[in-house]
């Protein structure tokens, strides 16, 4: 195979799904051939009678007062119906974070006074097209004051720097520090002290689908409906009833096929509001689609943060304690629902597998003339994950260890398991050497080593790179709304009903956006059950039909869902066993369910089908034991009984780097991961190749870059790139499987393949020039910071 050739090879997974069961099997994504065939409705797709569009003026300033807003010549336009401004009707923006020492930022629907961000939404407009609604933005005439800029979040911090909110007295929007105890004495022991200053750039989630939105409110009915590209519906509906101050059981929010969420869309941009309110003053329906500029603009903005670190370490390679000073630069705020998050799960995670006991940070999350720092696939994670192992290759240099050493020598052992990290993190379960020792069999590590040693000879460069991470996915209420301090839940919920012909609905409060739910909660509502796979039709996006759920985010569907698909079930399965006992004269416990059919454990001859049992439930409910009420139909929640649900993997890179062009080939990309039970291994390979594209991405050639005057220069993907197939390498995927402690044994995956991949990218770069002195401590690793560092260190 070329090395420009992208595959993906998946060796066979230990534990073999036991017969006939349904979760463990590769099960083709029910929604691909429709999906293939164009046969799929988003958002943009949806048309309503007397609908109009939105379109926005926004800011083109970084920082500005807002002195007039001039409408008079858009209205002028045929097809024009309104230009709504902040200062007729501007809402602050909820926030669901109640941390002390979080301080509240303006967040409005529309700019009233002032803008903060190129970008910006200063007014909408509503026309009869988008066409015309975009002609009459460049009628509306805004006059700014400009004001002095800061984009730097280190100058940020500085006594003479612009204020983004005057009150305030300067650009903190949190701080936090932590201290375990014992660090100060760790470091005075230590036989060596490693201290770099490493950073992380700013970066987009890219979904191929942008936000979008549709209000139609009806005044006769006084309801609202709305359709969204989200990631969380119901949290959409109460956000949307506490910002607007409207009735909640008045509002419907649909989330029909989502093309891509991927963090991003777990959050409400102030745009998404002013099209709601648009509909909700004009009494029609109003759809907003973002353009591509848009988002680049606005949406999805994380990752930057610098970080000054010290590790304190034993001559043997024994890691003692960490200090780490965090700067985060949120642009203007955080979003909702995440706020300052995503810095927090850095911090939280940068301990990562290590038998870390000594760690104290200081984190600021600062604000700077960008834009809003939201959430996005790995969430901090993979700025954590880069940090600490850039650290563990450095510091294995420097004592001329080899870089699987340095991390078999400090990583947790399974004895130790659970294990609770500093910051209070509970790692559930897991085997981190295991996984490790299994990546450099898979690979044929001390081979490539010497492949790599005879290459050098040739004048050729081949480079070899370890990164791993442990990811907590699925938090529990606990973690959530204690040390978050988050107005959130970590349950989810599943409505089980069956009809008189045996056919089985789920109503789930979750809501994907191409993560097969439709096909792996199925299997396991088939499995838990004893129901025919292919009888169980799974819904999810609706919150008129749908019971309440919070979404997909933090890797959690699988352990939230699926743990409540199979409580329901479990719950149906004794109501019809009661059912199938009083009909069979059996006791339920002398009977058998599966494949959709009740059967005498003693007697094989007699049974009943399942569907003859809802038939008695429903419309023979006369046949029914004495108390049993009519109907299969019920509501189950479920809370993980662990606090946190942790996945964990070793990634290795091969790359080969051309020294005098700074051009990085990656050959093959080796990944093993834990995730508990697999539902779906196809599924689930597929999320972790698709989400180890995205951290390929982060990693060599996503930035969103801004010059001093706070104006976007990577706004269309002419200047912002984007990984393609000629660049993906062969990837090889195996698993272990360590259960978790929660319903099933599932773990999450959906973010996991996205989080070391820059540290093991990083570290392959260094590893294959470590011939030429150099050390990568920036990303991303283009070819020109790549060059540059072998230049500077030639000369």
């Amino acid at each position: 195979m070329s090395t420009t050739e992208a595959s993906i090879t998946i060796p066979k997974l230990q534990g073999e799904p036991a017969e006939k069961k349904m979760v463990g099997r590769s099960v083709k994504p029910r929604k691909d051939v429709p999906l293939l065939k164009g046969a799929g409705i988003f958002t943009d797709d949806i048309k309503l009678p007397d609908m109009l569009y939105a379109a926005f003026v926004r800011s083109p300033y970084a920082h500005a007062r807002i002195k007039r807003i001039d409408a008079s010549r858009a209205l002028q336009l045929e097809g024009v119906v309104w230009v709504l401004t902040g200062r007729e009707a501007a809402r602050q923006l909820v926030s669901w974070m109640n941390k002390p020492g979080l301080r509240t930022p303006e967040r409005l629907s529309l700019a009233k006074e002032k803008v903060r961000y190129v970008g910006e939404p200063v007014a909408a407009v509503a026309a009869s097209s988008r066409a015309i609604a975009e002609d009459a933005v460049e009628l509306v005439e805004v006059e700014y004051e400009p004001l002095p800029v800061v984009v730097d979040a280190e100058r940020a911090l500085e006594a003479e720097a612009p204020l983004l909110y005057e009150d305030w007295g300067d650009n903190v929007l949190y701080r936090e520090e932590f201290r375990s105890g014992g660090t100060e004495m760790a470091f005075k022991e230590a036989d060596l002290v490693v201290s770099e200053r490493l950073v992380s750039h700013r970066y987009s989630p890219t979904p191929i689908e942008t936000r979008a939105m549709l209000a139609d409110y009806d005044k006769e009915k006084d309801t609202l409906q709305v359709w969204a590209s989200t990631q969380f519906p119901h949290v959409l509906r109460t956000f949307l009833a506490q910002v607007l101050d409207y009735p909640e059981n008045r509002i419907r929010v649909i989330a029909p096929n989502v093309g891509g969420g991927f963090g991003i869309k777990s959050a409400v941009f102030q745009d998404e509001v002013s099209v709601v309110i648009l509909s909700m003053k004009l009494g029609r329906p109003v759809k907003w689609y973002e353009s591509r500029n848009e988002h680049m603009l606005t949406a999805g903005h994380e990752r930057q943060q610098v970080h000054y670190i010290d590790c304190a370490v034993k001559k043997d390679g024994a890691l003692l304690a960490v200090r780490d000073r965090i700067v985060a630069d949120f642009g203007v705020s955080g979003t909702f629902w995440t706020e300052v998050q995503p810095a927090m799960l850095t911090a939280a995670s940068l301990p990562g597998p290590y038998k870390l006991r000594n760690y104290d940070f200081d984190l600021l999350c600062v604000v700077t003339n960008k834009a809003p720092c939201g959430p996005h696939r790995g969430f901090g994670r993979p700025v954590a994950a880069y940090v600490m192992e850039r650290m563990m290759d450095i510091i294995a240099r420097k004592l001329e260890m080899g870089p699987e050493e340095i991390r078999l020598k400090n990583m947790i052992d399974v004895k130790d398991m659970p294990w609770t990290t500093p910051i209070g993190v509970l790692y559930d379960t897991g085997n981190y050497k295991d996984v490790l020792n299994r990546t450099l069999t898979i690979s044929n590590y001390h081979e490539l080593r010497k492949e790599q040693a005879r290459l050098r000879k040739e004048g050729k460069t081949l480079g070899l790179g370890l990164a791993t991470y442990v990811e907590y996915t699925a938090p529990g209420s606990g973690r959530l709304q204690g040390p978050l301090g988050w107005s959130v839940g970590g349950w989810e919920s599943c409505r089980l009903t069956a009809d008189p012909s045996g056919k089985v609905t789920a109503q789930l409060g979750m809501s994907g956006q191409g993560q097969a739910h439709e096909t792996i909660f199925a299997q396991i509502i088939s499995d838990a059950l004893g129901v025919n796979f292919e009888d169980v039709r799974v819904m999810e996006g609706d919150t008129q039909q749908a019971p309440y759920g919070w979404g997909a985010w933090a890797s959690r569907a699988t352990v939230t869902t699926g743990g409540a698909c199979i409580r329901a079930s479990r719950k149906l399965r004794d109501k019809v066993l009661l059912i199938a006992a009083h009909l069979l004269k059996e006791a339920p416990d002398d009977l058998d369910f599966k494949g959709s059919r009740i059967t005498s454990k003693r007697d094989a001859r007699k049974a009943v089908s399942f569907q003859e049992v809802a038939d008695v439930a429903i419309r023979f409910s006369g046949r029914l034991p004495q108390g049993v009420e009519p109907g299969l139909d019920l509501i189950s929640f479920y809370e993980p009984e662990s606090p946190t649900t942790c996945s964990y993997a070793t990634h290795l890179a091969v790359v080969a780097v051309d020294a005098e062009t700074g051009f990085v080939n990656l050959l093959k990309y080796f990944i093993v991961d834990d995730s508990g039970v697999i539902v779906n291994p196809m599924t689930a390979h597929g999320q972790v190749h698709g989400a180890l594209a995205h951290g390929i991405g982060g990693a060599m050639f996503e930035e969103l870059f801004y010059d001093g005057e706070g104006q976007l220069l990577s706004s269309t993907f002419v200047d912002y790139l984007l990984p393609t197939a000629s660049v993906m390498p062969e990837v090889v995927v195996d698993s272990i499987e360590t259960p978790s402690l929660t319903l099933g044994g599932f773990k999450g995956l959906g973010e996991g393949g996205a989080i070391p991949t820059a540290g093991a990218i990083a570290n392959a770069i260094d590893d294959g020039l470590s011939e030429y002195g150099v050390k990568l401590l920036e990303l991303p690793i283009t070819p020109e910071r790549v060059y540059s560092l072998i230049t500077t260190r030639e000369r």
